[in-house]
């Protein structure tokens, strides 16, 4: 029973913004189950509200999901996400993780999970920042407009070409790594989030700590941990703002 439903839920995935209905036919290719089978799934979830059938014969979403969307924003809590998204961050890095969003020309730390090091870097929720310095700024700033970018620059009295020199770095890699700019002896790595449509950069996730410990060699494990956070958080960045 639970393979069949594991394969009726599968089938609900390809429903997305790119393909917002299907033929019974043209999911079965898709999908590559037998097209018999698919039209028996659809039609049950039809039969309960969570599909609807068009006059052609296509199926898509139904209001089912617009019922239990409105249930999930009256009592989800992304803290319930979140936090232990950062904390496990924390402590597989060994340092400070901490989420920021862009508000206006700056960035605003609204999460932390501190690194259990007596040596850490130390930001508070609630502090603002300048978009110049620092990787939790830089992959921000990186993907905004140009406006923005020279805005950021000429308030910071910075060379605006070379400040795009590392942006567009930081655009082409699509992580950030900055040593002793926002804080002497620091170090910080961060990856940037993206907004519900997945196009525009709305806020970081960071790693930041002392040089010593937060250098090159440290990256590369460091990186991949940080994607797997920004996967996990990803999600509910909508609900965030």
């Amino acid at each position: 029973m639970l393979k069949t439903l594991d394969g009726a839920l599968a089938l609900l995935t390809h429903f997305n913004a790119r393909q917002p209905s299907w033929g019974v036919r043209e999911l079965a290719r898709e999908s590559g189950v037998h097209h018999a089978v698919v039209h028996r799934v659809l039609a049950t979830f039809a039969a309960n509200g969570f599909l609807v059938q068009d006059a052609v014969g296509r199926y898509g979403l139904g209001l089912r999901w617009f019922e239990l969307g409105q249930v999930m924003r009256k009592t989800f809590s992304p803290a319930v996400v979140v936090q232990p998204a950062l904390e496990a961050l924390a402590r597989q890095s060994g340092e400070t993780v901490f989420l920021s969003w862009l508000d206006g020309d700056e960035g605003l730390c609204t999460d932390i999970a501190q690194s259990q090091h007596q040596l850490r870097f130390s930001i508070e929720v609630g502090q603002r920042f300048t978009l110049d310095a620092g990787a939790h700024a830089k992959a921000i700033l990186a993907f905004q407009p140009e406006a923005l970018r020279q805005r950021v620059a000429l308030r910071a009295g910075l060379a605006a070409e070379e400040l795009e020199a590392r942006l567009a770095r930081v655009r082409a890699e699509g992580w950030a790594y900055t040593c002793e700019e926002s804080a002497a002896t620091v170090a910080g790595l961060a990856v940037p989030l993206y907004g519900r449509d997945t196009r525009a950069v709305v806020g970081s996730l960071a790693i930041a700590g002392p040089l010593q410990r937060l250098d090159e060699h440290a990256l590369p494990r460091l990186l991949d941990a940080l994607r797997d956070a920004r996967d996990t958080i990803g999600p509910v960045t909508g609900f965030l703002r």
